[in-house]
């Protein structure tokens, strides 16, 4: 990512803002380099360990192409990478390849993650080409049975058929993106995991990546394997990086400081305030004030993700 996408301007706005982050200073001087998006928040699925499953969903809302670069202008300068991925199903937005697209052109690397339910071979075959750097499959289950279980609402058949065509699309195209599977491990299908590495295998993938859940519905979901909890890597003090290298735009066009869920807390609409107003103005500075203090914001307090180690 470094090498492909970063230019002079951009690595000496990464070292500004990891010196910042490393001081936990509340105004900073540099930008953030990561731009994380949320193409939409609607979903067809219902995963039980997911965010927008456990807490109350905002209005539903999808984002256009328009606002999307409205709000991507000021800090494409800046940007290393932008994700698209956040509390709905991306591939549900029909404008997300033209999305990944300019923030290609614009000089930004680009990741999708997605359950791969809403796609058929056209809109598979634009996302391949929009110049995607990286796309990672929530794959969970080796089995229909687990499927159910670990996401209600999909069908394990349409993922198969849809892997088969996601890889022979990918071996037909030129510079089509890096693909991999993800499985975030519960006690369901933990015993699976032998063969979804096998599957992994067989259809070709660049990637596996096994991840711990940071929220499960109750004890009876926890892997047997130490290796899968959560708490194991854990830090005992809050030490968050986003509010320092991160802005998120969300799917209502409301822009926001992490990944976490956003609740009632937003840093204003596109349009509503200049650049600098939104990423030094009094809701960031105070929570990066709270990490330097020790006294967490509201927003962070009772967030697992800001006690977990940097990836």
């Amino acid at each position: 990512m470094v090498r492909r996408y970063g230019t002079v301007a951009k690595l000496e706005n990464f070292l500004k803002a990891e010196y910042a982050f490393m001081r936990h200073e509340v105004e900073v001087r540099s930008l953030p380099y990561l731009f994380r998006v949320d193409p939409t928040n609607t979903c067809t699925l219902a995963c039980p360990y997911c965010w927008r499953t456990i807490s109350k969903r905002p209005e539903p809302a999808t984002l256009s192409l328009e606002t999307f670069i409205q709000g991507f202008s000021p800090f494409e300068g800046s940007c290393l990478l932008v994700s698209f991925q956040m509390f709905g199903e991306p591939t549900l937005n029909e404008a997300l390849p033209e999305m990944i697209r300019h923030a290609h052109t614009r000089g930004a690397a680009t990741y999708v993650s997605t359950n791969l339910q809403s796609v058929d071979e056209g809109s598979m075959f634009r996302l391949l080409t929009s110049g995607l750097d990286l796309l990672t499959i929530a794959v969970d289950a080796a089995t229909p049975e687990t499927y159910r279980i670990m996401k209600p609402g999909g069908d394990y058949a349409r993922l198969m058929d849809n892997l088969d065509l996601l890889f022979r699309l990918k071996r037909s195209i030129p510079r089509a993106p890096s693909v991999g599977f993800q499985v975030l491990v519960t006690r369901h299908n933990e015993g699976e995991l032998p063969e979804i590495r096998d599957l992994a295998r067989m259809a070709g993938a660049d990637y596996l990546d096994f991840k711990p859940v940071v929220f499960l519905p109750d004890s009876s979901w926890s892997p047997t394997s130490p290796t899968f909890h959560m708490s194991r890597y854990l830090r005992r003090r809050a030490n968050c990086s986003l509010p320092w290298t991160n802005i998120t735009l969300l799917a209502n066009g409301r822009f926001f400081p992490c990944c976490a869920f956003p609740g009632e807390f937003d840093l204003g609409p596109i349009g509503d305030a200049v650049l600098e107003e939104i990423w030094n103005g009094q809701s960031m500075r105070a929570i990066r004030k709270a990490f330097r203090s020790g006294n967490l914001h509201p927003l962070c307090r009772c967030c697992p993700l800001a006690y977990m180690p940097r990836f």
